[in-house]
């Protein structure tokens, strides 16, 4: 799981829902990746608008692969957001990752 924090400029919360959400923008880039499983988008405080954004992942290296392969233009949205004013400051919480018992690299859901 990638974790992240947003906070989004005065007004602009149905335009961050909108390209964060089902749907949105961001899930389409997303589902592109193998290996994505989900997004969870969430306000967390209304003021300031601060949304919490948790990207699920079947296995760290579809993550890694992701990065590799789409990361350009994952930043390319994210920088459109930005100029449009529409996130005011990102804050990453970080990437968790839970291996098997075993201790194998086998791919799994992470909760």
């Amino acid at each position: 799981m990638v974790d992240r924090r947003f906070f989004v400029a005065d007004g602009r919360r149905a335009e961050f829902e909108a390209a964060f959400g089902l749907g949105g923008a961001r899930s389409k880039l997303l589902s592109r990746a193998d290996g994505d499983l989900l997004t969870e988008v969430w306000c967390e405080l209304p003021l300031p608008a601060q949304y919490r954004v948790r990207d699920f992942w079947s296995w760290h290296g579809s993550f890694e692969v992701f990065c590799a392969r789409l990361q350009d233009e994952f930043e390319s949205f994210e920088l459109r957001l930005r100029s449009a004013g529409l996130i005011e400051r990102e804050q990453f919480l970080g990437a968790y990752y839970e291996k098997p018992e075993d201790g194998s690299e086998q791919d799994l859901v992470l909760s």
